[in-house]
This record gives structure tokens, C-alpha cells and sequence, in this order.
């Protein structure tokens, strides 16, 4: 994968991200509305219980909201020059699926490929960190072998 391509997913999973975030910020605002009472007229029971659930959904919302803009700066963050071995940055093909490593992520499709992301955190990257195309691997009692690394 030449560089061009990497920095295709690179910007791909950049704009799912910020898409992801902007219908978490519209979210938040819908809630943020929702809890607001009108002083101006009488309030009943029922106003004021939605008007709290609104309002947690609110928070909910915005622990949402941050954890997006985290990942977003994660992405933004991302190396993703050319590489020989498994680190962040790294875009693997193993057992006919593709990878982006150091990020988590659904999966998206770039020019006809469908790619997820790997997690630092995940057991995947423990198996394959540091390693090389062509290096093997055991992932919960299974042995693949790395097809690629870029």
C-alpha cells in the first residue's frame, strides 16, 4: 500500500469521525432543548420527569461528545508513513481482512476495501506488535500469518 492510499484511510476514517462527532453535538443540543421547562407555563409531573430524563440524556450526550473529539485528536495524531513492521499507523492484512492499527473503528470502505481499526489495547495488537509480513501469529488458538504490513 503506497502512500497515497494510506493517507486515503487516514482521511476516511478522519471524516466518519467528524460526522459521528457533529450528530453527537446535534444530540446534545435536541437534549439540552428538551430539558428546558417554559417557566412561563404551568408544570405537571410528567414535564418534569421528562424534563430530567432530557437531562440525563444530556450528560450521556456529552461523555459521548468527548470521547469523540479524543478519538478524532487520536486520528489526527496518527503516523501514518510508511511502515515495515506492526505499530500505530501500520495498515495490516491478515486472514483476507484489512486493519488500520491504533485505532478503534467500524468498518469503512476506502476504494472498493473494507478496513476496522485495531485498538493498542486489544489482544490483536499484543499478538502482532512489532512484527513483519510474513511473520506468524496466534490470536485465541488460531495461528495466522501477517499478509502485509504498510
Amino acid at each position: 500500500m503506497n502512500d497515497t492510499a494510506k493517507q486515503q484511510v487516514k482521511d476516511a476514517l478522519l471524516a466518519r469521525a467528524k460526522e459521528q462527532l457533529e450528530a453527537s453535538q446535534t444530540n446534545v443540543g435536541s437534549e439540552h432543548d428538551a430539558a428546558q421547562l417554559d417557566q412561563d407555563s404551568p408544570l405537571d409531573t410528567g414535564d418534569e420527569s421528562l424534563s430530567d430524563e432530557a437531562g440525563d440524556l444530556t450528560g450521556i450526550f456529552e461523555e459521548v461528545t468527548s470521547r469523540q473529539e479524543d478519538e478524532i485528536s487520536q486520528l489526527e495524531a496518527l503516523d501514518v508513513s510508511p511502515r515495515s513492521d506492526v505499530g500505530p499507523g501500520a495498515v495490516v492484512e491478515f486472514g483476507g481482512a484489512h486493519y488500520v492499527v491504533g485505532v478503534i473503528a467500524d468498518p469503512f470502505e476506502v476504494a472498493g476495501v473494507t478496513y476496522e481499526g485495531i485498538s493498542t489495547d486489544s489482544p490483536v495488537y499484543a499478538a502482532i506488535e512489532g512484527k513483519r509480513a510474513g511473520d506468524t501469529f496466534e490470536v485465541a488458538g488460531k495461528e495466522q500469518t501477517l499478509d502485509s504490513v504498510s
